[in-house]
């Protein structure tokens, strides 16, 4: 515990080799300089799984009054956490076509439906919830991995299977370059017997490594003289994807938590609220002063002792004494305690980009209240957040595609086949279920000045898996387009009824007013 409280976190550390290939001959040397960086993260990354957790011990250590000794732990890590798991991630990530004009120059309805048919896949594989699995790992620990592979049993729907792994038990190497390039990835476990297992997928092989000194699966390569070429154990198998198949993800640049940086300011606020709750315990449980006071004795001629709901009997001890009994307590400020318990609290929750959750002012706007009550910076956080994910969403799309192109099960005539990575577009959905008239009314508009009715969609945001919700409406809003196009008209306001030109250019010319010369044959009244 003691190591823990002084452990300093500044985000878990990336892993590099300076080796241009990795096989049987260096796999080895590469794995173990890279698990002394590794453990390195593991500890960091243990720690904050635990913190959020609740474990927190206090930095202090109680000298007054050491029996009473209340430790109390505002969660304010988890409250961090959960927002960031419901604002960043509570929405599924959606996939949706990029162009009709793209650099496949395939057909845009081919592409609509492979998108269309590449999100039941992942719908069928649980990928919302394996999201919020990863995402909890990548806001808490800052880094997270997901596993992709070939499904080992086709039943007629997804080719591939995904899973989450725990960043304390996986880990990528990176080339010691500018582009910094997959070498490796591991991925290990530990067993009953304290033996450690290790799996290391590079492009070309997957080695099964036992206590990082041994390779066990493969075939012994030998020389032309049978000897083994390899001495400590075997030449690994061939990697059928020819892609490394773990994809790592990261919240930020610097690779920190969602509350690793106020971490410090936390532990403050611990205390502040221990102590705050100590001193209402020792208000209650006082220890009593008295002055020129003779207490009652028991049978045995003791001197009773002050008990707790109990009235205390006493004399005085002589002419002239002034008796005086009371309890030893300092009178605090409470309100003023209170009131910098909420704040530091605030500021924390500031720092870390989530809404404050305080009464609204009068006369406050929308757009006024969303960034004085931090609204408007969680979304910008969100925004930041969002496009270093989508470089790790593109990577694990790339080695999906490639499960898609080398699947039997797939017919080659199929959609999924000629589908390109920039044929798709990564969207990430957020509070969409709010200003649904001003969203409807966005949509309308674009779609009757002639915006494509998937773009228009996602300019109005209106939420939802956008993909599919073009692909259901597609003909009727392209017959509405149409109609509109066909009878060349034009409106004055959004949402009147749609006038002839021509027509009212020459009913112009017979009317005596501008506006209300033709309405006698139009009345009922005045017509019958």
């Amino acid at each position: 515990m003691e190591a823990e409280e002084m452990m300093e976190l500044f985000g878990r550390k990336r892993i590099y080799t300076d080796e241009v290939v990795i096989d049987e001959n260096n796999i080895l040397s590469v794995l173990n300089d890279a698990l002394i960086t590794h453990m390195e993260n593991y500890n960091a990354i243990a720690y904050l799984l635990k913190y959020e957790k609740g474990y927190q011990p206090l930095k202090r250590k109680k000298t007054v009054r050491p029996e009473i000794d209340i430790k109390v732990v505002d969660n304010v890590a988890n409250e961090i956490t959960e927002f960031k798991l419901g604002y960043n991630w509570g929405n599924p990530i959606i996939y949706v076509q990029h162009g009709n004009n793209d650099l496949s120059g395939n057909d845009s309805n081919s592409d609509d439906n492979a998108v269309s048919m590449l999100s039941e896949m992942f719908r069928e594989e649980g990928k919302a919830s394996l999201d919020q699995e990863l995402a909890r790992y990548i806001e808490i620990c800052g880094i997270g991995y997901r596993f992709i592979r070939i499904k080992p049993d086709y039943d007629g729907g997804s080719v591939f299977q995904m899973a989450t792994l725990n960043p304390m038990f996986a880990f990528i190497v990176y080339s010691n370059d500018a582009f910094k390039r997959p070498m490796m990835a591991c991925t290990f476990r530990i067993t009953k017997s304290g033996a450690r297992y290790y799996t290391c997928y590079t492009k070309d092989t997957v080695f099964e490594i036992q206590d990082a000194v041994k390779i066990i699966n493969g075939k012994e390569k030998v020389n032309e003289n049978g000897k083994r070429i390899i001495r400590n154990g075997k030449g690994g198998e061939v990697n059928p994807l020819g892609v490394i198949p773990i994809i790592e993800y990261n919240r930020s640049h610097d690779r920190t938590g969602c509350f690793e940086r106020q971490i410090s300011d936390m532990d403050n606020l611990n205390i502040l609220v221990s102590d705050f709750t100590n001193d209402v315990a020792q208000t209650t449980q006082a220890v009593w002063w008295a002055n020129d006071i003779e207490l009652p004795k028991d049978g045995n001629g003791k001197t009773k002792k002050v008990e707790a709901g109990q009235w205390i009997l006493s004399k005085t001890t002589g002419a002239g004494n002034k008796p005086q009994i009371q309890s030893l307590a300092f009178i605090y400020d409470y309100n003023g305690i209170l009131e910098d318990i909420k704040y530091r609290r605030d500021v924390i929750l500031q720092k870390c980009d989530v809404p404050l959750r305080s009464e609204p002012g009068g006369g406050s706007t929308g757009t006024a209240m969303s960034m004085s009550s931090g609204w408007s910076d969680a979304d910008c956080s969100a925004n930041k957040e969002s496009q270093i994910i989508e470089a790790s969403e593109i990577q694990m799309l790339r080695v999906v595609k490639k499960i898609i192109d080398l699947s039997i099960d797939i017919p080659e005539d199929s959609p999924l086949k000629t589908l390109k990575i920039s044929d798709i577009d990564i969207k990430f959905v957020r509070n969409k279920n709010y200003d649904m008239a001003t969203k409807a009314n966005t949509f309308a508009t674009y779609a009757s000045h002639g915006v494509h009715g998937r773009h228009a969609m996602q300019l109005a945001d209106i939420g939802g898996d956008i993909e599919q919700i073009w692909l259901d409406s597609k003909d009727g809003v392209e017959k509405y387009q149409k109609s509109v196009y066909d009878k060349q008209t034009t409106t004055n306001d959004v949402g009147k009824v749609p006038y002839n030109i021509s027509q009212t250019e020459e009913d112009k010319t017979d009317r005596i007013q501008q506006d209300e010369s033709d309405q006698n044959n139009n009345s009922p009244i005045l017509n019958s």
